[in-house]
């Protein structure tokens, strides 16, 4: 991620910016307002045509494009595949992290079952794994055993550092924070005490 938003992100922001101005909303001007390439920009605006979140008004010429908004999807950007399917990666977990701000606490058990809300399914075990990391990242508080309903997980208030989730990457055994822009734990940096 760069600058803490993801490309689709940076894109998005433009689009909005675009549609608000008295510039039409065309494939060049959100590329130029985002700073990305003009394929990524035609990529992710196909995407959400699936979807039926613009439409495409006329074709400028053999590489440009002028599109509606039709659903303005917010400040976040819309997760849509290549097929214009509304992706739910990653939405259990933010849902989770909205949950521990409100419940402060709860087991894997109880924070799958929150976090499963509005067509978005998490495991008992994908619950689990997420709040460990957060807890080796130091977000979280653990108490009560290692695993199952016994292991209780509190959030530590003041590692609360805004409204999007910290990225646990299993593959790279580390946390991102978006709010922060930065990795904030890695377990490489951990030093093996004996």
């Amino acid at each position: 991620m760069v600058g803490g938003k993801s490309p689709r992100q940076h894109i998005w922001e433009a689009i909005r910016s675009v549609n608000a101005g008295p510039k039409a909303l065309t494939t060049y001007a959100v590329a130029r307002k985002s700073g990305l390439d003009d394929q990524a920009v035609r990529a992710y605006f196909r995407d959400m045509e699936k979807a039926g979140i613009v439409t495409k008004v006329r074709n400028v010429d053999r590489f440009d494009a002028e599109w509606t908004l039709i659903k303005d999807e917010g400040v976040e950007a819309p997760r849509v595949t290549k097929d214009g399917k509304i992706s739910k990666y990653a939405a259990g977990a933010e849902n989770i992290w909205r949950a521990l701000r409100i419940l402060g606490e709860f087991s894997a058990a109880e924070a799958a079952t929150a976090a499963s809300v509005n067509g978005v399914t998490i495991s008992e075990f994908g619950a689990h794994v997420y709040l460990s990391g957060l807890a080796k990242a130091g977000y979280l508080t653990r108490s009560g055993g290692t695993a199952g309903d016994k292991t209780r997980f509190r959030l530590v208030p003041s590692r609360y550092t805004g409204p999007k989730h910290p990225i646990y990457q299993r593959d790279f055994k580390q946390v991102y924070d978006p709010n922060l822009d930065q990795v904030v734990w890695r377990q490489a940096d951990q030093v093996v005490r004996k």
